[in-house]
């Protein structure tokens, strides 16, 4: 993703701008491309995009971002790892989204206190709610 906003052609349908800062970090493109597309319909506009935990770590000290959604199961820095680098540098809401659970994994994500949890795959509605509990 190379620290590029994601573009993207569908317009927010019959929705205020949002006024949240939002990094969606996942190393897969097509996850996070589908998140973006649907965070721009729910009408957030200022969305940015990193496709590792190093990466992300990078964009959030040079950006203040009110909200993170993050992959946990992601190569190397893994997604709670990168939260929690993130919530070093400022406190932020962390939404989590894997495609694997487990207890072990449920342990560790709550040192972090996330707002929410998102089990792959999702829809559009689910993330709708998991924002709305990010509140």
């Amino acid at each position: 993703m190379n620290n590029e906003t994601v573009t993207d052609d569908s317009k927010p349908q019959d929705k205020k701008p949002q006024g949240k800062k939002i990094l969606v970090v996942d190393d897969n493109p097509m996850v996070a491309n589908m998140v973006v597309r649907s965070l721009r319909r729910l009408g957030h506009t200022d969305v940015r995009v990193a496709s590792s935990g190093k990466e992300a770590l990078e964009v959030a000290a040079n950006t203040h971002f009110n909200l993170i959604i993050v992959d946990i199961g992601m190569p190397g820095m893994d997604g709670i790892q990168t939260a929690r680098g993130i919530n070093e540098l400022y406190p932020c809401s962390i939404i989590f989204s894997t495609g694997l659970w487990d207890d072990k994994t449920l342990e560790r994500s709550r040192e972090v206190q996330a707002s929410a949890y998102l089990v792959k795959p999702f829809s559009p509605a689910q993330l709708q709610a998991a924002l709305q509990l990010a509140n």
